[in-house]
């Protein structure tokens, strides 16, 4: 399909190539350099006004993916005025609201004490992820009356953490998670982020057992992540959601 793909690109509209730069993203198989290479040269030879947003951000998924993978290619990708606005159109995709499920859950981790930042866009690669615990002093989260809460001594031991608290439409009808999750969730970690899930099904069967038993869940899930996470370089400034 790559070799086809490749004696193709050249005719390739504006869909096509983004429907093509993200399929490879999504299997993980970017790290051909013909490829990168005809497909960057295509894009760049097209130009940023031939792409709307939605092509903007698969594209910016298929150069974050050759970036972040092993001896990447670098030299052999679009401009980097392309990829940065490509870039900058995936930072424009901010959530417009938090669900339910996600507001529980951070509810939980400040009556925990776990000071956390929701909606946090993540520097350099333009995804928002639902909660991200960081280092900085001052970052926290907020109470029921949503009153600011400062951050304490466990939210240094859970820096570096994402948790991404997952409803249905994350997962498909045998409850696995859907590729482009799966996709967004890789790169985060090639990023040095631990990431954890929250599924649905397991948070509602604690809405029943009470405020401790969420506790306890929370805690085990970071206290496994915090074992084995990677160093989070995190100097570059942060954006949240207001």
């Amino acid at each position: 399909i790559a070799h086809a793909s490749e004696q193709r690109i050249g005719n390739f509209n504006a869909q096509e190539l983004a429907n093509t730069a993200w399929a490879f993203a999504i299997v993980d198989t970017a790290d051909r350099g013909a490829f990168v290479k005809v497909l960057s040269a295509r894009a760049a030879e097209m130009g940023l006004a031939a792409f709307n947003g939605e092509q903007r951000r698969h594209l910016h998924q298929f150069f974050l993916s050759v970036e972040l993978g092993a001896n990447p290619p670098t030299e052999l990708l679009a401009p980097i005025g392309l990829r940065d606005a490509c870039r900058q159109a995936m930072a424009d995709n901010n959530p417009t609201r938090m669900s339910k499920l996600q507001e529980d859950v951070s509810y939980e981790l400040t009556r925990m004490g776990i000071a956390h930042v929701n909606e946090l866009c993540v520097p350099g690669l333009g995804y928002y992820v639902n909660i991200a615990i960081l280092p900085e002093a001052g970052t926290s989260g907020a109470d029921a009356d949503g009153a600011a809460l400062a951050g304490r001594a466990e939210t240094t031991k859970y820096a570096g953490i994402v948790i991404e608290v997952d409803g249905p439409s994350h997962y498909n009808d045998e409850r696995r998670l859907r590729p482009a999750s799966e996709m967004i969730r890789r790169h985060l970690a090639l990023a040095g982020w631990a990431v954890l899930s929250v599924p649905y099904w397991e948070w509602d069967a604690l809405k029943s057992k009470g405020k401790a038993r969420k506790a306890e869940y929370l805690t085990k899930l970071l206290a496994r992540a915090a074992g084995s996470k990677p160093g989070v370089a995190q100097s570059a400034a942060v954006h949240s959601r207001e």
